[in-house]
């Protein structure tokens, strides 16, 4: 089965909450979601949203399962879903 990637960028509920804290609290909520990638982006005056990339199984009710795990954090004051694609295979990398 193929995994699904979700993008999304989320605001603090405050400007002194840091996007490291948000991404803990989202991963509290729901242990089946595994972050992929995670970057700040400075908005203005202090204030820092979190871009994360999150891999959840492509099944009905997967997208539904990352945004409740958002919702439920009390350090998120917003979210906003920038893309969702399929991931069919798995790329390995050597170094």
């Amino acid at each position: 089965m193929a995994n699904l990637l979700v993008r999304v960028k989320v605001m603090p509920k405050e400007a002194e909450i840091k996007p490291a804290q948000i991404l803990e609290s989202i991963k509290s909520k729901n242990s089946a979601i595994i972050v992929r990638s995670s970057k700040e982006d400075p908005i203005a005056f202090g204030l820092v949203a979190l871009i994360a990339d999150f891999v959840t199984e492509d099944k009905a009710g997967g997208m539904e399962e990352i945004e409740n795990a958002i919702r439920k954090s009390d350090l998120v004051g917003e979210f906003e879903v920038l893309g969702a694609s399929r991931i069919s295979a798995d790329i390995k990398t050597t170094k």
